[in-house]
């Protein structure tokens, strides 16, 4: 988004955290009888910014800001909280999105890297979970790869990086594709075949190990 900032002096941002609760108290003051207001659930994103397009000056100098600062502000603009969509936006679509930082880092071992949709809606919903919001995508994808990072340069055989989401909850780590007749479409379907109680990895592809100790047959 572009702004005209000819006639704009500053701008200042932020998270805020813990400012829609100084909201919710001014607002939704405890009361009993017909006009009480009931509880909301200010953990919820999208209360949370209901909330926050109601912020007021006053607002700001309970959470902390000095009267003088504040009132150097004469509009207050709330931006909505980020929901699954737009993380996994954030983590595909720019140019130097971390997807793409990702792909570029292993193609310089001449490896692919391939997310699934499932591992992708999986990091979306840690951040989520964990609150964290974009902030945390990072550093959700660097635990999940970093293993993976170090063990790549040696091992030339392998072709592909497959993350899906049993790697990003942890159930295992992500799948090195050796084979040079492994694709990801046939590796995908082989695991479709095995059923999804299975926990073997297909011949032709191996987990990441960081010791380099990997059985002949899943190395075969």
């Amino acid at each position: 988004m572009q702004i005209d900032t000819t006639n704009i002096l500053f701008i200042c941002g932020g998270a805020f955290s813990g400012l829609e609760r100084i909201i919710n108290r001014r607002m939704d003051a405890a009361s009993i009888g017909f006009g009480a207001q009931m509880k909301k659930a200010i953990d919820d994103p999208k209360v949370q910014g209901r909330y926050f397009d109601s912020a007021i000056p006053k607002d700001l100098v309970e959470y902390g800001m000095i009267p003088e600062f504040v009132g150097r502000f004469p509009v207050i603009v709330a931006t909505k909280g980020l929901d699954k969509k737009n993380l996994i936006d954030i983590l595909t679509v720019p140019r130097n999105s971390i997807m793409k930082q990702y792909r570029r880092l292993f193609a310089m071992d001449d490896v692919n890297f391939h997310v699934t949709k499932e591992g992708l809606d999986e990091i979306a919903e840690t951040a989520l979970g964990r609150g964290t919001g974009a902030r945390g995508l990072r550093s959700i994808t660097d635990s999940v790869l970093m293993e993976t990072q170090y063990v790549v340069p040696s091992m030339p055989d392998v072709h592909t990086v497959y993350v899906d989401a049993s790697a990003v909850r942890g159930e295992r780590k992500p799948i090195l594709l050796k084979d040079p007749d492994m694709t990801i479409a046939k590796y995908e379907s082989m695991v479709e075949a095995q059923g999804s109680e299975s926990t073997d990895v297909p011949a032709g592809a191996i987990c990441v190990n960081i010791d380099g100790e990997t059985d002949d047959e899943e190395a075969a």
